[in-house]
């Protein structure tokens, strides 16, 4: 921290964010320990986002999202028919386990294509060389998350240069459609986390960043700018600023029921440690309010909701980093 204060400017600012993160979570370590007092949750989450604990509002989205599965043939009269019709959705659009190799695949390639279309011509000469989706899918069964996008960026071409590699642990019990797994893998992969971590990767070989562009922790400022990214990287992709100007209908669903999905989250961690709901009733409110799937309520109000640090620092990273990525794009 005082080393971030000695250099002020940006770099110091970044820093000096990560220094406020770090020290939060060495407290949250000594509550758990018992060494410390509790730690209050609008420190957490200011921490991370900058901002003071807030609920989610899923009501625009909601309605966008129940307009088009009316378009789509089904009927919706009420709370529990739209829970009901997202659910028929994504069985329709189900994704098997089997099918996800091949899918990751195509959907990369396609992604990767777009992205050379419409965000390649925005970047630095140097950026524009720089591999965005070397990444091999790992499948884990009975995960407690969806996925985790590992970059290791270790490997190197004969002549020394990076390889810019990831790999993604993805579950293998993830109930997920195909459009909602198109837009993970835009978020994961290209032009998502795996694109952005090699892009610091590269900044930081060439010498263009320091240390902390190879720091890329959770909980953390930082984070909620990656996931902010990475939550924008459809729309950037195809170079649009709105999901309606998306091309078709079962994508702009699938994407709004994944934003839905972080709004969730963060609303996961305002009911549990704001709130202090009961797991199942948390549960039950992410999938009647955000549309998740019972897998989904059950991980983000369990798993992820209740852990120390996600569900008190990096839930709400989610949906404060897509808010602020969305508004400079749209400005």
């Amino acid at each position: 921290a005082g080393g971030a204060r000695s250099l002020g400017g940006l770099r110091g600012a970044y820093l000096e964010g990560l220094a406020l993160c770090f020290e939060v979570m060495w407290d949250l370590v000594k509550e758990i320990l018992d060494r410390g007092d509790p730690v209050p949750y609008e420190r957490c989450v200011r921490a991370s986002t900058g901002a003071p604990p807030e609920a989610s509002d899923p009501d625009a989205k909601r309605r966008l999202v129940a307009g088009l599965l009316r378009e789509a043939g089904f009927p919706i009269d009420s709370a529990n028919e739209m829970v009901t019709a997202a659910d028929a959705w994504r069985r329709q659009h189900a994704v098997a386990a089997e099918q996800i190799p091949t899918l990751a695949a195509s959907c990369i390639a396609a992604l990767d294509a777009l992205a050379e279309r419409n965000l390649v011509p925005h970047l630095p000469d140097p950026l524009r060389r720089v591999p965005r989706a070397n990444i091999r899918f790992l499948p884990i069964r009975d995960a407690w998350f969806s996925g985790s996008m590992n970059y290791l960026g270790r490997a190197r071409t004969a002549d020394g240069k990076p390889e810019y590699e990831a790999s993604y642990e993805i579950n293998a019990s993830l109930q997920i459609s195909e459009p909602e797994f198109r837009h993970l893998v835009s978020h994961e992969v290209v032009p998502g986390h795996v694109t952005t971590f090699a892009f610091l990767q590269d900044l930081f070989w060439r010498g263009e960043v320091g240390f902390e562009a190879s720091v890329l922790t959770m909980n953390t400022r930082a984070a909620a700018l990656f996931e902010g990214i990475a939550n924008n990287a459809m729309l950037i992709a195809h170079g649009v600023t709105e999901v309606k100007d998306l091309p078709g209908r079962d994508l702009q669903i699938g994407v709004i029921l994944a934003l839905l999905q972080d709004d969730a989250k963060n609303e996961a961690s305002y009911l549990t440690w704001q709130e202090g709901v009961p797991q199942q009733d948390v549960a039950r409110m992410l999938r009647r309010g955000f549309l998740v799937s019972e897998e989904r309520a059950d991980k983000l109000s369990g798993a992820w909701g209740r852990h120390p640090l996600l569900g008190r620092m990096y839930l709400p990273a989610y949906r404060a980093g897509t808010e602020a990525v969305a508004r400079l794009r749209r400005h």
